[in-house]
């Protein structure tokens, strides 16, 4: 009864190794895949809360700075309160590579954590949010009618 020889173990480890090398790479986001989907996610929220606002009549709005960002909803009282526990609205946080950029709303552009209106009324502005990793910048840009798109940004 013959057995494998050394060199017929070693080919089949690096046949092997070579297969879970290339599996791998496929399982794994690219930093292009990870910034579409992230301001793909945003886009999606924040006319969602553009339709939400206009729907229930009552203001809403969103901040970010950093990784993070959060929607905001107006009381009765005028008091801007943070959404917590909306199964929609909730607090993100970003992936690692993702960051908040510019933010501009009315053609202005507004400091990190400020925050933009989606206001119920059908005069509501324009805005226009940036996400970027090392390479790539995506922009969330949205009219007063009440889309949100996702266009190309620039490159940093």
């Amino acid at each position: 009864m013959r057995g494998f020889t050394l060199l017929e173990m070693l080919v089949v480890l690096v046949v092997a190794s070579i297969m879970l090398t290339v599996v791998t790479l496929n399982l794994m986001p690219s930093a292009q895949t990870v910034l579409r989907e992230e301001s793909q996610r945003l886009a999606f929220l924040m006319e969602n809360g553009a339709m939400a606002s206009q729907a229930g009549g009552q203001p809403l709005a969103w901040s970010g700075t950093g990784n993070s960002y959060r929607f905001w909803l107006r009381t009765r009282e005028g008091e801007w309160v943070r959404i917590e526990r909306d199964n929609l609205l909730h607090p993100r946080t970003l992936p690692d590579a993702v960051r908040i950029g510019e933010v501009n709303f009315n053609g202005r552009r507004l400091e990190p954590g400020s925050l933009v209106v989606l206001s119920p009324e059908l005069s509501a502005k324009d805005f226009r949010v940036s996400l970027h990793n090392s390479e790539l910048v995506a922009d969330i840009v949205g009219n007063g009618l009440g889309k949100v798109e996702v266009v190309a940004g620039k490159t940093p």
